[in-house]
């Protein structure tokens, strides 16, 4: 693959790095070997290099080299964007359109691969099955993955982007996948996926051949339950029946005992009357018993309600009158208080007023103090004053230039004269202020002397409204105690005629108590009679028995016809499992034939099986790559040893041992250290050393491919691989470039380098800044 002509617009890399909305590149006369891509960071290089193949992906902004793995409209600044991409693949010219379009509600995406004729048109790609490029992402990939192969191939073997995977990180399966394509042997892997499917078809049929045993099976176990259960139903049925007849003869034998009493019964219908009198006159005494016995629990539970209620109203009238002397002291004293209160309010009032003399003075003491205190930082501020100019006017008799011609120029003097003058005005606003201030004294003295007082007319307050609030309290409480006075009287009255209330509820409870056990007794005794009656009649009483013997026939008659239901509906059950039994048995007639068509299927899934595992990644293919291994091993060492001396060497192991001792398939990369006698994995090397091996290995697959597969890519691609290798291995680094681009017949490498020394290598070199608006 060799990209002649690169249009984009709409791309991020492009607005931001080179200040314009679109970028035309003509490549196709760039002559062969190192083309170098340079420019400062972020002016669009890794832009320019992401979009020089034809794969809907921008390999240096993705984690996994997949096309469902990476969104075009991360790197689009503009509504509708497109790329465009020219370029000659084994003698055919290919165009690659992309077109993006985002209106804000919806984003739609549009891919096209064109064959470039002869005169100029361009033509879909169409694949051998007829599958043509319309538009979509997936016809795109289907035509160009037949003209170029896999994305995976083509950015492991060809393409060396940013941040890629280094091929030592790879797993077992993925690198077996991505040698299975590179040697050409991918269809192996369709023949086997086919396998795979005729198997997974046949696994559909053999479910259904299962299911039809299983289910045929679990009849052949319903017969045999359905044979239990009818011994079991035949069983039940003659138990039933041998049941019914001995019921039968109970009921004849009931039958005939009630014909015997009734007999009976006719001959005594006197008896019976009388019997039957007797029993009404005893059930209706016994009913008058128990109503008598409810009246007087009734009427005990009033009594004993009035008997509390009239000792309570006792209570109270003589708690009232308890406190009779109380009551006639209270009236005594109403009057003493009500002249007591009245003294002492006056008390109260005087005290008050001589408290409110006194509160103007308060706050004149209290401003006069506090204009006392402001007078005294004021005149230690003065003072100290005073003490600083003194200290600058002792300056005048000590300069050097007093007496001097110059001391009238002198500042230090003339400084120290000022002070002097200043000083002199200080000492008498001091003296006035302390003139000031012991007047102020003074008064304050005088107030001091006034307000003494406050403190004991505040407490001759307090005390005085003390008094008062204790003479009314007790005033009150008095006053309370006398209004109960006319209550006196009407206590005593109601006190006598509670207690003779009481004495008369006795007097007629022992009376009812006396009537109700002569009227108990007189009932006994008639029940007693009665009673002896009855034990009398009763000697010849059918009554109980013929009861008796009636429910025992009703009993037998309702067993009859549960037993006949029962019988019933066992002779049924016994048809239906019958019946069951002989469908069964028909159906079981085609078991022996599911079951070989079971085992059939089984055989033929297991051989479908066997041929996909021996066409898969463990079998032919890992044989394949068994062989390749060192091959590709051969071209890396060569590589190494042509740009980098005979100090590292790789193996390629496609073995690998268990901790059991035992091997399976697997792909392990080694590097063999000559300078150090020392064996270890790629991934534990240095980050130069690291760089340099992984790209041996990648351009190792992309010669080994060039050689064996049939496929030939006329360029390569390369982004700033060179950043941890020191300025010999960058120059070893390049060596090993033209040595790939010879031994794989390649045209050209693009790169992308930021050292010097590898641009001014390179055949030709691609600036970005030129292409910057």
């Amino acid at each position: 693959m060799r990209p002649l002509k690169l249009s984009l617009t709409g791309f991020h890399g492009v607005r931001d790095g080179m200040k314009r909305d679109s970028i035309d590149i003509d490549l196709s006369g760039l002559p062969t070997g190192l083309i170098a891509i340079k420019g400062p960071n972020g002016s669009g290089k890794t832009t320019l290099m992401d979009n020089l193949h034809p794969y809907p992906i921008m390999p240096s902004h993705t984690s996994k080299l997949s096309v469902d793995a990476f969104s075009y409209w991360d790197h689009l600044c503009a509504p509708q964007a497109s790329k465009e991409l020219e370029w000659e693949h084994e003698g055919t010219w290919y165009r690659s359109a992309f077109a993006f379009r985002n209106s804000g509600k919806t984003r739609k995406a549009e891919y096209y691969l064109f064959e470039v004729r002869a005169d100029g048109t361009n033509a879909p790609v169409r694949t051998v099955d007829g599958v043509e490029s319309d538009g979509k992402a997936e016809t795109y990939m289907r035509c160009l993955t037949e003209v170029l192969g896999s994305a995976e191939s083509f950015f492991t073997s060809q393409f060396a982007a940013q941040n890629r995977r280094p091929l030592s990180s790879y797993s077992a399966g993925e690198i077996k996948k991505l040698l299975a394509e590179l040697l050409g042997i991918d269809h192996i892997r369709e023949l086997s996926a086919k396998a795979s499917a005729v198997a997974k078809g046949l696994s559909a049929a053999l479910d259904v051949a299962q299911t039809t045993v299983l289910h045929l099976t679990s009849k052949h176990d319903a017969m045999s339950v359905l044979a239990t259960d009818i011994v079991q139903l035949t069983t039940s049925l003659a138990n039933a029946r041998i049941t019914r007849e001995s019921t039968r003869e109970a009921l004849a034998k009931y039958e005939q005992a009630r014909a015997t009493l009734l007999a009976r019964k006719s001959a005594g219908a006197a008896t019976e009357a009388r019997i039957r009198e007797l029993r009404q006159r005893e059930f209706d005494l016994v009913k008058q018993s128990d109503v008598l016995k409810a009246d007087g629990i009734e009427a005990m539970k009033r009594v004993g309600a009035r008997r509390r209620d009239l000792q309570a109203a006792i209570a109270t009238q003589k708690g009232v009158l308890a406190q009779r002397a109380t009551i006639e002291a209270a009236v005594a004293r109403c009057m003493t208080l009500e002249v007591d209160v009245v003294r002492l309010q006056g008390v109260h009032a005087q005290a008050q007023d001589a408290l409110e003399k006194l509160q103007p003075l308060v706050a004149k003491h209290a401003a006069a103090s506090a204009e006392l205190v402001g007078m005294t930082k004021d005149g230690e501020t003065k003072a100290t004053l005073l003490h600083n100019l003194r200290a600058q006017a002792a300056v005048v008799s000590q300069v050097p230039c007093q007496g001097h011609e110059m001391h009238e120029r002198c500042p230090l003097l003339r400084q120290g004269l000022e002070a002097d003058a200043k000083a002199k005005e200080q000492v008498v606003l001091l003296d006035e202020l302390r003139a000031s201030f012991r007047a102020k004294r003074a008064a304050v003295d005088e107030f001091g002397a006034q307000v003494a007082g406050v403190g004991a007319a505040k407490r001759a307050v307090v005390e005085a409204k003390a008094a008062v609030d204790k003479a009314q309290a007790e005033l009150k409480s008095a006053i309370e105690l006398a209004a109960r006075k006319g209550t006196l009287d009407a206590a005593t009255q109601a006190l006598t005629r509670h207690e003779a209330d009481a004495q008369a509820l006795e007097q007629d409870e022992l009376a009812r108590v006396a009537k109700a056990d002569a009227n108990a007794k007189v009932i006994d005794t008639q029940i007693t009679v009665i009673s002896n009656e009855l034990q009398t009649l009763a000697a010849d009483d059918v009554v109980g028995p013929l009861s008796a013997v009636e429910g025992a026939i009703a009993t037998a008659r309702e067993a009859l016809n549960r037993l006949d239901g029962q019988i019933e509906t066992l002779i049924r059950q016994q048809s239906a499992k019958e019946a069951d039994h002989a469908n069964a048995a028909k159906e079981l007639v085609g078991l022996p034939d599911a079951r070989l068509r079971a085992q059939t299927l089984s055989d033929e899934i297991a051989q479908w099986k066997l041929l996909a595992k021996a066409l898969g990644n463990d079998g032919i293919i890992a044989l394949s790559i068994d062989d390749a291994g060192p091959a590709l091993a051969g071209i890396v060492n060569d590589l190494l040893l042509a740009c980098y001396g005979p100090r590292f060497t790789i193996e390629v192991r496609t073995q690998t041992e268990t901790a059991k001792g035992d091997t399976r398939e697997g792909f392990e990369i080694l590097v063999h250290d000559a300078d150090n006698d020392s064996t270890k994995e790629v991934s534990v090397m240095s980050g130069g050393q690291k760089v340099w091996i992984n790209e041996c290995l990648t351009r190792g697959i992309a010669l080994h491919l060039a050689r064996h597969s049939g496929k030939r890519f006329s360029s390569l691609f390369t982004d700033e691989a060179d950043g941890p290798l020191d300025p010999e291995r960058k120059r070893q680094f390049m060596r090993m470039k033209r040595e790939v681009l010879r031994v794989g017949g390649y045209e050209r490498e693009f790169f992308i380098s930021q050292t010097p020394e590898l641009l001014e290598d390179a055949d030709a070199v691609i600036d970005v800044t030129t292409f910057a608006a």
